[in-house]
């Protein structure tokens, strides 16, 4: 039985934990001894649903987000770990435990690591010297890496062009969801909002997502009957919330919290908004494809290859405030327009299923596992 850990650095409930997730089920009843590794930051009741399906779990306490003092003695807690659980592949999921993954599976001599690219760490919005620093760390990195999976051709091409790893490395996969979750569900009861048309922004609230951007964009639509409905939870809730009461505009943009219930309110809604400045390839984009959503979003990583402009919704630059106010205009002043892309975006989503993601994973698996027992 081949023993594998999947390592991540936080798992608190994003869209590169829900992968995880899916790509654990998909392995399940198959050959493999499955470890989960996360750092520091983590929900104990998430890490608990894993610990459910029979799936060893460890917290590496050393592995935080972005913390450089830590790396070091995170890379040589991993690697104790891999050597203990005579680990033989390794898949890494985000930039820190990518590359502290990567250098402890060197130590260990690890024979398959894999990593995982769940959005592009290199934005325009984030610190030269940080950008710089990535960077670097992904170019030394690259080499020590049996395969780089990425979820959108642009982010393969954008790697590639920055130095890092060659094109034999990359293997494209995009993520999967439950289609058939999303499709016919009923609205969720929404008492907060009693608007003709709403508008939804689900993720996590934090730096990057552009949700600063999008409240001054709903400003601006203030001749509009609609209301903006926020589902997610993180480090920027309050500062949103004193920003909307700055703003006077607490009856018509309502901070939702962390929900569970995301088809239910796709279907409640008439546009999904991601004004965001980073990103990979959102899971919650594929998720509004599949309920027939409207998406309007930004021009960056692997949205493109998600939401056709035009037909499935509508791309602007990120932090172009003029633009998505244009773009959020057009929509909800047309329901004819609104209904002709709901029909676009069924019909674009089924590259997104989480069958076609398992199959994918457990043939790259298969293929490198058994390159591993022919050399031994």
């Amino acid at each position: 039985m081949t023993r594998i850990l999947h390592l991540i650095t936080r798992f608190i409930g994003g869209g590169a934990e829900k992968t995880v997730k899916n790509q654990i089920r998909g392995l399940q009843n198959q050959e493999y001894e499955i470890h989960l590794g996360f750092g520091k930051e983590h929900d104990p009741k998430r890490v608990a649903t894993i610990q459910d399906m029979g799936i060893k779990t460890v917290c590496f306490e050393k592995i935080e987000h972005y913390s450089l003092a830590r790396s070091i003695p995170a890379v040589v807690q991993v690697a104790r770990y891999l050597r203990k659980e005579n680990i033989e592949l390794i898949h890494t999921h985000s930039t820190e435990a990518g590359i502290i993954g990567r250098w402890a599976a060197t130590i260990a001599r690890t024979p398959v690591v894999l990593h995982e690219i769940h959005g592009d760490p290199i934005a325009e919005d984030r610190h030269t010297a940080l950008n710089t620093f990535i960077l670097c760390m992904e170019r030394l990195s690259a080499p020590l890496t049996t395969r780089i999976i990425v979820k959108s051709e642009r982010i393969q091409r954008s790697f590639i062009d920055r130095g890092i790893g060659t094109k034999d490395k990359y293997k494209l996969i995009y993520h999967g969801i439950d289609l058939n979750r999303f499709k016919n569900e009923a609205p969720a009861p929404l008492p907060e909002s009693d608007t003709e048309l709403r508008l939804l922004f689900i993720g996590r609230l934090q730096d990057g997502k552009g949700l600063f951007d999008l409240i001054e964009a709903c400003e601006q639509l203030g001749s509009y009957d609609v209301d903006l409905l926020i589902a997610g939870d993180g480090p920027l809730k309050s500062d949103l919330r004193r920003e909307i009461e700055s703003r006077g505009l607490e009856e018509s943009i309502h901070l939702l919290g962390y929900r569970e219930d995301v088809p239910e309110l796709l279907a409640a809604s008439d546009v999904l908004v991601l004004p965001s400045y980073r990103e990979g390839t959102p899971r919650v984009v594929s998720e509004a494809l599949a309920s027939g959503t409207p998406v309007v979003s930004t021009r960056i990583a692997g949205i493109p290859e998600q939401v056709s402009h035009g037909e499935s919704g509508l791309l602007i630059d990120p932090g172009d405030v003029g633009a998505l106010v244009d773009a959020l205009s057009r929509l909800l002043n047309s329901g004819e327009l609104r209904k002709e892309m709901s029909e676009s975006c069924q019909s674009q989503v089924e590259q997104f299923s989480v069958e076609r993601e398992q199959r994918e994973i457990s043939q790259l698996y298969q293929r490198l596992c058994s390159n591993i027992k022919r050399q031994t």
